[in-house]
């Protein structure tokens, strides 16, 4: 991810008070708080409020981690602590909640003494601290491991990273250029409740200021990006028609890059009549994809918000489409004309090739055509289901291997890791699935989970 996570660390105990006398541990405890902070600092940035044993203590927690508008708050105890501790610094917060509940021993030995018990008995406190989460109406995930079990820190770093995908999405500006394809439904969205329940904001680019970017764009800067990628690619086109098509990726660059958008979609059809551009921007839209600026086909915001998502945790993401189910081998074919990410391409696989989809005033642009690496992956869309109510519909399994077919199209074949193609196909389409998804190498299911649980939408996993 571009930034690290902001992690506000709130590490408790209690030690002195009109009943409990052990201040002494205090130097121990301050030393074993500093450790995980340490520790977390593998995962991101920690705002750490120091060892917190009191409510005055706690009140500071909260308007430090408010002040440094952390992304996520990581609370542990290192002992018993008074459940009024954490309720004063959680209730004047909003950033998502970990309670880590991890202690540094795996068990108590016969001849440890109560200095020991004392920085290894958090679940003392645990579940007073859990139960003002609960009766306050603070969703919150929880961790229950030893303090360095890798398994536990796997948990508490993919808890880190969802909070750090959150925050993407919420300051995320995607780009519109035109309108979503006529008379899809599933590209129908309220803008407003995206950035309410979601994050980004939409926000319209006018194609007016590509068209005149074009025209400005040096000739030397499109020779050497033309010489670079026919060094990169298998090049099949008229050589003009492919300056042409450059010419207008870099103009997409420069215009979304010039105007801070995290994201971007067009009808791709809109510079078609345009005399200034006349060809169709799948070659471009797919370069903006391979740059780290998700690109989705035909306005469909959503789909881009996805491509978002999966970007962030896979660091490449595609959109891809249901094309052809391969009953024979248990698959269904994904593909889109001419527009995906060439970055998750098979290796010297690429090719660059007329467009077969859509003619312009100057005829055909330039298009992709190859196969998507085979391995594992991870498919991800973003819809509605009736009253603005946000979905993320989740599936993994894997792209196999698959000759590309002369369409002028990035394609693969999709099989499910447990269910037969026609069961995958009914349960995608019941889950309330559009059409585009956005596709990322590995697996991301919990993580994905995790980010829709701190967004407050419901995930179906198919």
């Amino acid at each position: 991810m571009a930034v690290k996570p902001k992690i506000g660390l709130l590490v408790m105990a209690l030690l002195e008070d009109d009943y409990n006398k052990t201040a002494h541990m205090r130097p121990a405890a301050t030393a074993a708080a500093q450790d995980i902070a340490n520790l977390l600092g593998e995962y991101g940035t920690v705002v750490h409020a120091g060892l917190v044993e009191e409510e005055y203590q706690a009140a500071a927690a909260a308007r430090l981690f408010n002040a440094e508008d952390v992304d996520i708050i990581v609370a542990m105890e290192l002992a018993y602590t008074k459940g009024m501790i954490p309720a004063r610094a959680l209730i004047d917060t909003t950033a998502p909640v970990l309670v880590w509940n991890a202690q540094q021993i795996s068990r108590l030995g016969e001849n440890d003494d109560f200095d020991v018990v004392m920085l290894n008995s958090g679940m003392a406190g645990i579940p007073e601290l859990t139960a003002v989460l609960v009766r306050t109406g603070r969703d919150f995930t929880m961790v229950t491991s030893r303090l360095h079990d890798p398994e536990g820190r796997r948990k508490v770093r993919d808890v880190i990273i969802a909070a750090g995908v959150r925050r993407r999405l919420r300051t995320a500006r995607v780009a519109v250029v035109g309108h979503p394809f006529e008379g899809m439904t599933d590209l129908m969205l309220d803008g407003l409740s995206l950035r309410q329940d979601v994050g980004p904001v939409i926000w319209p680019l006018e194609p007016e200021k590509i068209a005149v970017r074009f025209g400005e764009i040096p000739q030397a800067e499109v020779d050497a990006a033309v010489a670079a990628e026919r060094a990169r690619y298998d090049v099949d086109m008229e050589p003009a028609l492919f300056d042409r098509s450059v010419r207008l990726a870099l103009a997409l660059e420069s215009v979304v890059k010039g105007n801070n958008f995290d994201a971007f979609t067009a009808f791709d059809q809109i510079w078609l009549s345009d005399p200034r551009v006349g060809i169709i921007p799948s070659y471009g839209t797919g370069r903006l994809c391979e740059i780290g600026i998700p690109a989705a086909p035909e306005g469909d915001v959503a789909c881009a918000v996805a491509q978002l998502v999966l970007q962030e945790l896979a660091g490449q993401a595609t959109t891809v489409e249901n094309y052809v189910i391969d009953f024979e081998n248990n698959a269904v074919m994904f593909s889109h004309d001419g527009h995906g990410n060439p970055a998750l391409g098979t290796p010297g696989g690429v090719k660059v090739k007329h467009s077969i989809y859509y003619t312009g005033v100057h005829g055909f642009g330039a298009s992709f055509e190859y196969a998507y690496q085979p391995g594992p992956v991870t498919n991800l869309a973003l819809v509605t289901v009736g009253q603005n109510q946000w979905r993320f519909i989740i599936s993994e399994g894997e792209f196999l291997p698959f000759p590309p077919r002369p369409i002028s199209a990035p394609q693969t074949l999709f099989r499910h890791d447990t269910l037969p193609i026609d069961e995958w196909c009914n349960e995608w389409c019941l889950a309330g699935a559009p059409h585009h998804m956005a596709a990322a190498q590995g697996r991301w299911t919990e993580q994905l989970l995790q980010v829709a649980r701190m967004l407050g939408i419901e995930a179906v996993v198919v």
